[in-house]
């Protein structure tokens, strides 16, 4: 799942899933590295080299 808010990251996690986390968009200022994603990326751009070194 791809997500920029800890509810993105609550709901991966209750939904069994991994989480990957923009760190901006709707967070009300706040780090979205609290919320401990799996992994943080800084633009979409970003998400195709992470889920190759995921496989």
């Amino acid at each position: 799942m791809v997500g920029d808010s800890i509810s993105d990251v609550k709901a991966a996690r209750a939904a069994g899933f991994q989480i990957a986390c923009l760190p901006y968009g709707y967070n009300h200022g706040e780090d979205i590295r609290v919320a401990e994603p799996d992994v943080v990326i800084e633009t979409l751009a970003h998400l195709k080299g992470e889920l190759e070194q995921a496989a």
